[in-house]
């Protein structure tokens, strides 16, 4: 079978949330042969910009790790996006609506356990429902996969107070402890310690307090900044190398 037939017959996976976990689940997703959606909100705040695909709702589109992330701002362009060679689509549009659409088979939930909803209750029949991280299966969703730690020695910033962003830093810039690297509100919003940044929300981020708004790596390797790091795409591939065991991308299945 010629590979756009393949790509137009293989199964469809949701993936929700565009950060780093997210997006090494999407990219470990289309590699083992899924056609994937991941959806995400409206000026998604996640600061890892350069190892995940949120800059695809800021600019049009991403890249991460040789893969691509197309934004679509309707559904009906979705189906387009995905049957070309490489491609992830990125959208705002409900899960619900993506899974209606394209007949969805998987769907994956790498969001922090806090926003987990009961998906499996919730999930039309035929959709496997996954969540990563902290999860009861059975309960929340069908599977749970186990989530990634924290980053041994990367220092973070929080936003103290809901509100927008402004930035004229870029990922991988070299920065000095206490150095002005943008604003919330009349807040100013300084590197924590010397390094480089390896995450910093987008300019114009929609922040709720509390959200991670900066993260330096002292260490000061900018290339870090820009590969996805070895947790989440460990955890991304147990994810997938499970799901391809009771969800192959190749052939339908029927939810037990």
């Amino acid at each position: 079978m010629p590979e756009s037939s393949r790509r137009q017959t293989a199964a469809a996976m949701i993936v929700l949330g565009g950060h780093t976990i997210g997006t090494a689940v999407a990219i470990a997703a289309r590699r083992a042969g899924y056609r994937v959606v991941v959806c995400d909100g409206v000026d998604p705040p996640w600061s890892r910009r350069g190892q995940s695909f949120t800059n695809a709702w800021y600019l049009g589109n991403a890249e991460v790790d040789g893969e691509a992330a197309q934004f679509c701002a309707s559904v009906k362009s979705i189906p387009s996006v995905l049957e070309r060679r490489n491609l992830v689509a990125a959208t705002t549009w409900s899960w619900q609506g993506v899974a209606a659409a394209l007949a969805a088979r998987v769907l994956v939930d790498t969001r922090a356990d806090g926003e987990r909803a009961m998906l499996r209750d919730v999930a039309p029949e035929g959709l496997l429902t996954v969540g990563v991280g902290r999860v009861d299966p059975g309960v929340h969703v069908h599977i749970a996969a186990g989530g990634v730690g924290a980053d041994d020695g990367i220092r973070t910033v929080a936003a103290g107070s809901a509100g927008r962003f402004p930035t004229a830093r870029r990922i991988g810039d070299r920065v000095l402890a206490g150095e002005t690297v943008g604003a919330i509100g009349n807040a100013s919003v300084m590197a924590p310690c010397s390094g480089v940044l390896l995450g910093l929300s987008a300019r114009g981020a929609r922040l709720a307090a509390g959200q991670t708004v900066v993260e330096v790596d002292p260490a000061g390797c900018p290339a870090r900044c820009f590969q996805p790091d070895a947790r989440s795409r460990a955890t991304a591939e147990r994810v997938i190398a499970d799901l391809v065991a009771v969800a192959p991308p190749d052939r339908d299945f029927r939810r037990r």
